[in-house]
């Protein structure tokens, strides 16, 4: 017999090659009928666990997903969403070119944020009566689901786009900006509710906010100064050398240390690392080289799965089950949906615009499943709640592309990927003219650009 140490180890790489295994198949399925593979990530979490594995094969399930492995596969997991969230971080990033162009993705994640927030927080009073817990208060309640809603999946909308092509449109442009923004102050959402959770007040939360904003601006001021000179010799060269990588990954860990210290999860410590390092053009993506598919590969899977494993549907054709479930995904996607639709017409874009960046911003992704995910932790809902959500998270997702593909068939693709090369080279002639100077080549595609699949695993 095996001794304890080795037996765990043996558990866990079994339940490891399971996960990983079953998110790729499922991802690829999820390809294969126009979805992104997160969606299909997402059903393989649900999968593995109570409602699907856990019901047909209850020993095995038993076996591989044990109460001894459990907590090791949640450390795993919060590891690699610390890294995550890094990475969403070092991609976040905001510059206007005019202040139309400004001011567009701050008034539509404003109202992305506001509507939902407002609206999920009064159907999160209305169902409160059966799925509040006994020790959360009602407005903390209401405040956690409306955060919950309000949430759009930032990297996730950002890899859609990049792989049809549309980054570089005036649509790409204004969705991503909204996006990066929307999920921004998510995160200070769940940073007042952590705090709060935490302390049980607004005067005793600043025990916990107070060294979060101290965190904050001394990332600000510091990873620049610590970073740049190192970052961009990094691109000069073309690849990170191990000295780096190790400061940056100790650095991305000792932030997650701290911020779980103080009550607001490491993912919030990962981010901060990631917004506040210096913007070095080429680092992210030599950076995504060696870290992001580690982290998409294994990491996130396991995430889901931990995921999947708290998700429990066997109750799901109850009729208070289905009538939360209706209530809470018909506010959470109108509130984004009509929202957005009404900020974009205001602004005189077309409807057809309107509905795709109404199914896009309502794509919630892994940015939800990370957020109830502490909620749960935190006891701010249970299983049954945390159940519902996950649905919301997958069908919310789901309608994301067909919503997208109303609009934006190939033909609209290349004809808003030429108006955006047809403008940026106006906008270089008009400069050339101006300063006599010969402007600098443009990065925007060009109208033949070759266009990837659909499939994203953000």
């Amino acid at each position: 017999m095996h001794d304890p140490k080795m037996q765990l180890l043996l558990a866990v790489t079994a339940a490891l090659c399971v996960i990983v295994l079953a998110a790729r198949i499922f991802g690829w399925l999820a390809t294969k009928i126009g979805q992104p593979a997160v969606v299909g990530e997402m059903v393989s979490g649900i999968v593995l666990g109570p409602t699907v594995l856990g019901s047909l094969a209850p020993e095995f399930s038993g076996h591989v997903f044990s109460a001894t492995v459990k907590p090791t596969l949640y450390v795993i997991a919060m590891v690699g969403l610390c890294l995550y969230m890094f990475l969403v971080g070092l991609e976040h990033e905001y510059h206007p070119s005019s202040r139309k162009d400004a001011v567009l993705p701050v008034v539509l994640s404003t109202a992305g944020v506001v509507a939902p927030l407002i609206v999920g927080a009064g159907a999160a009073g209305y169902i409160a009566d059966q799925y509040r817990p006994s020790g959360v208060s009602l407005p903390l309640f209401m405040l956690f689901v409306g955060g919950a809603l309000s949430l759009t999946a930032f990297p996730m909308l950002a890899r859609v786009l990049q792989e049809r092509g549309m980054m570089h449109t005036k649509f790409g442009g204004v969705a991503v900006r909204a996006a990066a923004i929307d999920d921004a102050a998510a995160w200070c959402i769940l940073a007042v509710v952590s705090a709060l959770s935490l302390h049980g007040s607004w005067l005793e939360a600043w025990r916990t906010i107070v060294p979060a904003l101290l965190f904050m601006g001394a990332s600000f001021v510091l990873l620049p100064k610590l970073f740049r000179a190192s970052m961009e010799r990094a691109v000069r060269e073309g690849q990170i050398s191990d000295g780096l990588f190790v400061a940056l990954l100790s650095t991305v860990l000792a932030a997650g240390w701290f911020t779980d210290h103080i009550g607001i999860y490491s993912v919030f410590g990962g981010f901060i690392c990631g917004v506040t390092l210096p913007r070095v053009p080429g680092f992210a993506q030599l950076l995504n080289v060696r870290l992001l598919q580690v982290v998409r590969c294994l990491f996130l899977p396991v995430f889901f799965a931990f995921s999947g494993l708290n998700t429990d549907l066997s109750g799901a054709l109850d009729t208070s089950y289905v009538w939360a479930l209706l209530v809470l995904f018909l506010v959470g996607f109108a509130s984004k949906f009509f929202s957005s639709l009404s900020v974009l017409r205001f602004f005189r874009w077309s409807w057809g615009e309107c509905v795709a960046m109404g199914g896009l911003m309502n794509a919630r992704g892994l940015m939800i499943l990370i957020f109830i995910n502490i909620g749960l932790s935190l006891g701010l809902i249970e299983k049954e709640l945390f159940s519902i959500l996950v649905l919301i998270a997958v069908l919310t997702t789901a309608l994301a592309m067909p919503l997208y593909r109303r609009h934006f068939k190939p033909e609209q693709e290349e004809a808003a990927r030429c108006a955006w090369a047809a403008h940026a080279t106006s906008h270089a002639s008009q400069r050339t003219s101006a300063t006599g100077e010969p402007a600098t080549p443009s990065v925007a595609p060009t109208c033949t650009e070759p266009m990837a699949g659909a499939g994203s695993t953000f």
